[in-house]
């Protein structure tokens, strides 16, 4: 079984046991989901992160968004359709299991609502989305010594939703 820890700056680390036991379940009750999968937290705190999995559960959110940059400084895998990702809420719990639909590149300058109508209702605007995310990415950038630029590579990852394991 691989498991491949993709966290943003600020929720909490997961715990691996409790990754490891909330996989365990959800295998046994989806015997399709495959042996690699994907750890992720959303959100900028515990708030956002809570309305984010809640949008996802409603499928009112049905993509996410990553940075090129940011897994390849890293050395996280890359993301491909059909990987399974295990979403944590901010304090690091597992919480539910989307599956890649897709993953496609664009630049950060080309999104618009195609690609911002994705995301969750408070957000699907472009004037929202795109501000938003420059503010949020260049805090997780300044770690790396870059910022976001209209260049900035950007993966947009479309998803279904799977289910919560409890």
């Amino acid at each position: 079984m691989a498991r491949h820890i993709l966290i943003s700056d600020g929720p909490a680390q997961p715990n691996p046991a409790d990754i490891d036991a909330f996989w365990v379940r959800a295998c046994d009750q989806h015997v399709d989901l495959g042996d690699d999968y994907q750890v992720r937290s959303l959100g900028i705190n515990a708030e956002t992160t809570t309305q984010i999995l809640d949008y996802i559960k409603t499928r009112d959110k049905v993509a996410t968004f990553s940075l090129p940059w940011v897994i390849e400084a890293n050395g996280f895998p890359h993301s491909e359709p059909d990987t399974p990702i295990v979403l944590c809420d901010y304090v690091g719990q597992p919480h539910l299991i989307v599956r890649l639909t897709d993953v496609r590149e664009t630049t950060f300058g080309a999104i618009g609502y195609a690609e911002s109508s994705l995301d969750g209702p408070p957000v699907q605007d472009p004037d929202v989305w795109l501000p938003l995310h420059r503010q949020y990415w260049n805090g997780l950038l300044a770690a790396y010594g870059r910022e976001c630029t209209n260049d900035m590579p950007v993966l947009i990852e479309p998803f279904d939703y799977i289910d919560e394991f409890h």
